[in-house]
């Protein structure tokens, strides 16, 4: 009889979700990245983001609520608010109640799992700072994919598309992650390598 397979040695497609995307699908702005979410729950893909992630939903969170107190409640115009963006009152209420906006948003989407870098990656994410022309929070993105054994990275961004790619082919990575758009996700998954056998340890945000 033939022995059944473990589990963790079945092979799956490892995606890695831009913040971007993430954030459109959180407050419902657009519909094709609500369908991307909805759809990788359906497929056989592992979906993964990082603490990272976590963070730039919680920032773009804070500014909306400070534009809606400094335009709507006190009349502010654009250019005083972006004046103030970084010196915001919000109080203890209103960031918990944002944190749990964004808590709640991948207590819902549960199969999304967060992995995040190691103390030894930063070498890394140094020398691609110094060696490129992508933004800091961008990086922190790639690396995260990259060392987490993603195939895909998926992003709304073009110019992270095209300099992304470009370090990975730099780096000679380009045959087992790509960086590209959700609309390219299966045509992309069938470029790339499929990931290594057995189970990636994953860190779950407490949710």
């Amino acid at each position: 009889m033939q022995k059944e397979k473990n589990k963790d040695d079945v092979l799956k497609h490892k995606i890695y979700v831009d913040s971007n995307i993430l954030q459109a699908a959180q407050i419902r702005k657009s519909t094709p990245d609500v369908v991307f979410i909805e759809d990788a729950k359906k497929q056989n893909w592992e979906i993964f983001t990082s603490i990272h992630t976590f963070m730039e939903l919680l920032d773009t969170e804070k500014d909306r609520e400070f534009l809606m107190k400094c335009i709507i409640d006190k009349g502010l115009d654009v250019s005083t608010f972006l004046a103030k963006r970084k010196s915001k009152n919000l109080s203890k209420e209103d960031l918990s109640d944002l944190a749990t906006k964004v808590n709640n948003f991948f207590f819902t989407n549960r199969f999304i799992q967060v992995i995040n870098i190691q103390d030894s990656d930063w070498s890394l994410i140094k020398k691609i700072g110094e060696s490129s022309n992508l933004h800091s929070s961008d990086i922190l993105h790639l690396v995260t994919a990259w060392v987490g054994n993603c195939q895909l990275l998926v992003t709304n961004d073009e110019d992270f598309i095209i300099e992304g790619n470009k370090i990975l082919q730099q780096e000679n990575v380009y045959d087992r992650l790509r960086v590209c758009n959700k609309n390219n996700v299966e045509t992309t998954l069938k470029e790339v390598k499929l990931p290594r056998t057995g189970s990636l340890k994953v860190q779950v945000a407490d949710k």
